[in-house]
């Protein structure tokens, strides 16, 4: 989950030349009016400031753009931001939120989305140094979403809600690169999708409904380019036409490598208690999934990681055969991770060459060019940290490391472990003949010979691969033993 499109909102328009006065003035109500109205264009009306007392009420109309959009069939609404700001000293200010939030899009046949947030009350100290919040605290209740998505012949609907989102947030830094830090819980959270039969029959209807009671996430973040993207927001705005644009490209390119890396690094830990999906087959369960990501900004030295853990999963009741009871996962983690990869390149390729007075913008050669400034004639290292598959009959674990997509060919090594061996084939023996699993025992009595039986209890293999083409498992040359096939 997101914090708050206003508070968001007000954190990009208070990113320059905000003064913090001992008191409020008509004069510093006007600059702040001209100050805000930058980041949405000349249309006038968006943005009002008048002093009210210690504060500034600002008020956030965004209907007199929206109003001005030419585009068939597209419509659109949303409540109007209302917020008290309040001068803290030289450069800081404090901003204040309460109030219930609404918006519809429609763009007629296609998609249709309406939303609703019963109320928001947050609040937030904005720092001039930072050009962006040096704090922030709000939560959002009663949370309702609606959208219709119509595709060629299928129709999706879908609607969540959510009780309540509690939103937190520090940053720090100076000279545009700031360091930050979220954490966010919610409560009550249930999204029903439908899925229509398509008309002409292609593909059937589909309909789950997923809930979770509880869950959180933090996030944390370094060297965002906020003076940048901010400075890139403004003059976007300010050149919202085509011909615009077009003149002005080359300048739009020097604010586009301004920009970069975005942030230099982002690290997010999510946890949702108690999923659950019903579906036509019945429900899927699991008691908690944990998710971990972690990634570069657009750097010649990219990295990005993903991990999944599950537990105490279930799938619904009466769809596992009796045989293969045991050998449904309970718990399991997945550890991934691609580093020495080149996002910086080809990104600069693309603001180098594209050019907004063609179609298309891009040269034709640049989709061949593009996958050449990925990778270094090294390659990218493509890894398997520690994961494992646990379920009644087994234990498994794999963690692997290779290199892939340079000059020579992919060479790497995996470790994989299990316990259970005797156990899973003593459930595959016991399925029915017409499944077919007796042809897996030829391949896992080889897999059982080539083992080697570790202290702890489990079979390992180390399966060990190289430049040349070989591949060997516990030093066993596989082509010798499949007699080279």
């Amino acid at each position: 989950m997101k914090t708050s499109a206003a508070l968001l909102a007000l954190g990009l328009t208070f990113s320059s030349g905000l003064s913090a006065s001992a008191q409020t003035t008509p004069d510093e109500a006007q600059r702040l009016t001209g100050l805000f109205q930058s980041y949405f264009g000349a249309e006038p009306g968006v943005v009002t400031v008048t002093p009210s007392g210690p504060s500034y009420a600002t008020r956030i109309d965004l209907m007199p753009l929206i109003g001005k959009m030419q585009v068939p069939g597209f419509s659109a609404s949303v409540t109007r931001v209302e917020l008290t700001i309040t001068p803290q000293g030289p450069g800081k200010w404090q901003v204040d939120q309460n109030q219930p939030l609404s918006a519809a899009v429609r763009v007629e046949g296609q998609f249709d989305m309406k939303a609703q947030i019963g109320t928001i009350a947050g609040t937030g100290i904005f720092d001039e140094a930072l050009g962006t919040f040096a704090s922030t605290s709000a939560e959002f209740r009663a949370i309702a979403v609606e959208q219709t998505i119509t595709q060629q012949n299928q129709v999706e609907r879908s609607s969540y809600t959510i009780a309540s989102l509690k939103v937190q947030s520090a940053s720090n830094g100076m000279g545009g690169n700031v360091d930050g830090s979220s954490t966010q819980s919610y409560s009550g959270f249930r999204q029903t999708t439908s899925i229509l039969a398509a008309a002409d029959g292609s593909a059937p209807a589909l309909d789950f409904t997923v809930s979770s009671p509880a869950g959180t996430q933090t996030t944390s973040y370094s060297g965002h380019r906020v003076e940048a993207l901010n400075d890139l927001l403004i003059w976007a705005m300010a050149h919202a036409s085509r011909e615009k644009l077009v003149n002005g490209q080359a300048e739009l390119k020097d604010k586009l490598r301004a920009a970069l890396p975005i942030f230099s690094r982002i690290s997010s830990t999510s946890t949702q208690n108690a999923i659950t999906v019903n579906s036509v087959i019945g429900q899927f369960s699991a008691d908690k999934i944990d998710t971990t990501f972690n990634a570069t900004g657009i750097v010649s030295d990219g990295m990005v990681r993903a991990k999944l853990t599950v537990s105490g999963f279930k799938p619904p009741e009466g769809i596992v055969p009796p045989f293969a009871a045991s050998l449904i996962p309970e718990n399991f983690s997945i550890d991934s991770r691609i580093s020495d990869f080149d996002l910086k390149a080809p990104v600069s390729m693309i603001i180098d060459t594209f050019d907004l007075s063609t179609v298309p913008l891009l040269p034709s050669n640049i989709e061949a060019l593009l996958p050449l400034t990925l990778t270094s004639a090294d390659g990218v290292i493509i890894e398997l940290g520690l994961s494992e598959v646990i379920a009644k009959a087994f234990d498994f674990k794999a963690e692997g490391k290779m290199t892939a997509g340079g000059l020579s060919a992919p060479a790497g090594s995996a470790l994989l472990k299990l316990k259970g061996l005797d156990e899973t084939m003593a459930a595959l023996q016991a399925a029915p003949p017409e499944m077919g699993m007796a042809q897996m025992m030829p391949v896992i009595l080889l897999a059982k010979g080539l083992a080697k039986q570790e202290a702890d209890g489990y079979l390992a293999w180390t399966i060990e691969s190289t430049p040349q083409g070989s591949v060997t498992i516990n030093g066993n040359d596989l082509s010798k033993i499949t007699g080279g096939q």
